[in-house]
């Protein structure tokens, strides 16, 4: 059985790799599907109440990745990025990297990964996902994976027809005139996070947009990490907060819903 709902879910996180993968963890709960305005997200928890664990899949409306999370009790910490592996049943492991992190006046620390679709879907008709870095080794028992890609599958298409998302052609018809902005006016020296600056980090980040009617980013997503968690966190946090498109219009004249795919290169203050 699935579970329907309608919430918001920000950003999640990951992070050296443990020796071998754990034995596998049952579910103690249903799947939980989140239709939110724009985003499409479904959980799962696997912990207790005394010791919550939990696994999340966010599926973007653009780019060709999917997101997979790992949510779970932990004190604070800083962001860091670092080496791990995702094994799918018996698969060859998959060697990618996490961000990990514990948001302000939250008890969960985030883990997140971004696994390409393709290497994703086999998920579908599979029994175990694990994921295994600095901190982390868990093993999760799948279940219920082909009904519930399902309804995600049907979320993200219902996404991407309130976005005008069309992933085969570069300017769909339906448009009078796409959403644009010069992203890097929504960026200043200032920005720059402290932590990348005391350890001279840069590097590009590459994002996923959605973008409203009134020109606001309703949801941003990484899809090409810089390799510095500070770095990709705050491209996100200052789109969503500050980006102001000059809206798309469809072929009414109206202003209409859009998406966009871009990068910004973080480069040190002179």
């Amino acid at each position: 059985m699935l579970f329907r709902s309608g919430v918001f879910l920000t950003a999640l996180a990951f992070a050296t790799v443990a020796s071998a993968a754990a034995e596998p963890r049952s579910p103690t709960a249903k799947w939980n599907v989140h239709f939110a305005d724009a985003q499409c997200i479904a959980h799962r928890d696997y912990g207790t109440a005394d010791n919550p664990l939990r696994l999340v899949l966010k599926a973007p409306a653009v780019g060709d990745v999917t997101q997979v999370g790992v949510m779970r009790e932990a004190g604070p910490s800083l962001p860091q990025q670092v080496d791990s592996i995702v094994t799918i049943d018996g698969r060859p492991p998959l060697k990618t990297n996490l961000l990990m992190y514990t948001p302000k006046g939250s008890k969960e620390r985030l883990y997140l990964l971004n696994m390409p679709s393709a290497d994703f879907a086999s998920v579908r008709r599979s029994k175990t996902l694990s994921v295994r870095s600095e901190g982390l080794n868990e093993t999760f028992a799948l279940s219920e994976m082909e009904p519930l890609l399902k309804v995600v599958d049907e979320c993200v298409a219902d996404l991407r027809r309130v976005f005008n998302v069309d992933a085969t052609v570069p300017e769909p018809s339906k448009f009078k005139r796409r959403a644009s902005a010069d992203i890097y006016r929504f960026f200043s020296d200032a920005d720059y996070p402290r932590a990348a600056i005391l350890k001279e980090q840069s590097g590009r980040v590459g994002f996923a947009l959605l973008i409203g009617e009134d020109g606001r980013v309703a949801d941003c997503t990484i899809v090409a990490t810089s390799g510095v968690p500070s770095l990709d966190s705050q491209a996100c946090a200052l789109l969503k907060s500050r980006a102001k498109f000059r809206p798309a219009l469809g072929l009414d004249g109206k202003p209409a819903k859009d998406s966009k795919v871009g990068g910004i290169n973080w480069r040190m203050p002179d």
